[in-house]
């Protein structure tokens, strides 16, 4: 079915101002751009009032890779006007499978109940297109994937043999269409990655000119050693595409640190590295709740952490190794976002220190014990970014809309998430809005400059020939409302979502 859309504001993607425009789309594409169109060119017309049209967003930072086979409706992205996510960051993908890393994240991804029976790309891409997803898919090959598919969780130094079969997954994963490399250094088994095994692969992505997105080694109290790392291999690999995920100066001692950090991606990219950023518009980072963990914790997988606390000793000795190694604020700021543990299952959205007072224990003493009951699946959010330095990183001109988070239905069935789930998109033109940045350049950051970062040649525009990936919103009411006690609220603003010429969201 032929629709046109009419009566619209059109920021097209590519920065160009707003125009009055019709679109018509057809057969999955966009047909005809003009200043207007009768009526009859269409079985069906849809009137915007005055309204923006834009193409459909693009979520460069997501984790929907078992999430969105589990419920391919993608209800917390498609409501807020995304229609495709970049998964497979952060160095974790659903690809490549094998017998040293299948089990450990069939364990990790156990709450989406999804069988993991593929061994590549290509397979985990089926998997998904027999599900019927709502949301466009691209996946970037995870380097703890890759690491662990050949050596394991707990392997620190790799043979020269192990580096070279890395090496060749990871060619053969972007031979057949992963969307380049990513990696998740401060998780394991990335961490214990030195430079030159990073350099190596930077070299396999710099072949096929694809990507490499990195989770840095540290995002606060050594970001610009870590920062400078990244962009020092990137140069010895001769790398010309380099992204920084979820860029960020963590931590109050730190904030002072971002125009050093600023400089020296404008060092490379005088380089000619084409260097990009990605940012959620919240100043709670999330991740899992073990990743505070210290000494030999630390170090260990989730399934080998869980072995560990099976033991009440351990547990103890852990809980006091926490509790000396945090201040007794610290635990204020963390808020509990996601857990089946049954001392937790009941409690997200609440601080650490607030649930551990209930239950009588220490907040050391709780954080063990969620862990202990659910070490791969309980996750939590961190307060400690600045908010000036989120709104400056939000205008830098090469910075997109990354979620840092699942695509989850309405309920909470496959577990609670981040506002950002819900919300990403929809905050980040309002605060972009708010600052006084032109529509069409803040829908550019996240529609046309990421399609063309992760070289996405039919989509990201709107033009003919192109997807019919679109997306209508009224600018004076857009924002993301989810909060950390309500997370699965719907976007305010979103008039509705269109993937591939169909409406996959109305509100």
């Amino acid at each position: 079915m032929r629709t046109l859309f009419r009566d619209l504001w059109l920021a097209d993607g590519s920065g160009a101002p707003l125009r009055r425009s019709a679109v018509l789309a057809g057969d999955g594409k966009i047909l005809a751009v003009e200043p207007d169109l009768p009526r009859s060119a269409a079985e069906r017309t849809v009137e915007l009032g005055g309204r923006i049209l834009a193409p459909g967003f693009i979520d460069v930072h997501g984790h929907s890779d078992l999430a969105l086979p589990a419920r391919p409706e993608g209800f917390g992205k498609i409501s807020q006007g995304i229609t495709t996510e970049i998964m497979g960051n952060c160095g974790l993908s659903a690809f490549p499978l094998t017998g040293r890393n299948r089990e450990h994240l069939q364990e990790l991804w156990a709450q989406y109940g999804v069988t993991l029976d593929w061994s590549d790309f290509r397979g985990w891409r089926a998997a998904l297109s027999a599900r019927a997803p709502k949301l466009r898919a691209e996946a970037l090959a995870g380097h703890n994937t890759l690491r662990a598919a050949v050596a394991g969780y707990e392997t620190e130094t790799l043979t020269s043999a192990q580096l070279e079969e890395m090496k060749t997954l990871l060619d053969a994963e972007l031979a057949a269409g992963a969307a380049g490399l990513s990696s998740g250094l401060l998780y394991v088994p990335g961490k214990f990655a030195p430079p030159g095994e990073i350099v190596e692969l930077m070299r396999v992505a710099a072949r096929r000119d694809r990507l490499y997105a990195t989770h840095l080694r540290s995002e606060g109290n050594e970001l610009l050693e870590s920062l400078g790392e990244t962009i020092d291999c990137a140069r010895e690999a001769g790398l010309r595409r380099l992204h920084i995920s979820h860029f960020k100066t963590a931590g109050a001692a730190n904030w002072e640190k971002l125009d050093a950090a600023l400089e020296l991606l404008e060092e490379a990219q005088k380089g000619g590295i084409a260097v990009t950023v990605d940012r959620y518009p919240y100043t709670e980072s999330m991740t899992q709740l073990s990743v505070i963990l210290p000494g030999k914790a630390g170090d260990l997988d989730d399934s080998a952490l869980s072995r560990l606390l099976h033991s009440t000793e351990e547990r103890e000795k852990l809980a006091l190794e926490l509790a000396a190694s945090r201040p007794a604020a610290y635990w204020k700021t963390v808020t509990l976002v996601s857990t089946r543990s049954s001392a937790g299952r009941n409690h997200a959205g609440q601080t650490i220190a607030a649930l551990a007072e209930r239950a009588g224990r220490t907040p050391a003493e709780f954080a063990v014990e969620l862990l202990a009951e659910d070490a791969a699946g309980t996750t939590a959010a961190f307060r400690g970014m600045s908010p000036e330095n989120m709104r400056r990183i939000l205008g830098l001109p090469f910075c997109m809309m990354g979620s840092d988070e699942n695509a989850r239905p309405a309920d909470d069935s496959i577990g609670r998430c981040h506002p950002r789930g819900f919300g990403s998109a929809a905050r980040f033109l309002r605060l972009r809005l708010d600052a006084g940045s032109p529509i069409e350049a803040a829908v550019r950051q996240m529609t046309g400059l990421a399609a063309e970062t992760f070289q996405l040649a039919d989509r990201g525009l709107v033009r003919p020939g192109l997807c019919a990936d679109l997306a209508a919103f009224d600018p004076d009411e857009v924002d993301g409302t989810a909060d950390f006690s309500n997370p699965h609220t719907p976007a305010a603003g979103i008039i509705f979502t269109v993937t591939g010429g169909e409406f996959v969201y109305r509100s």
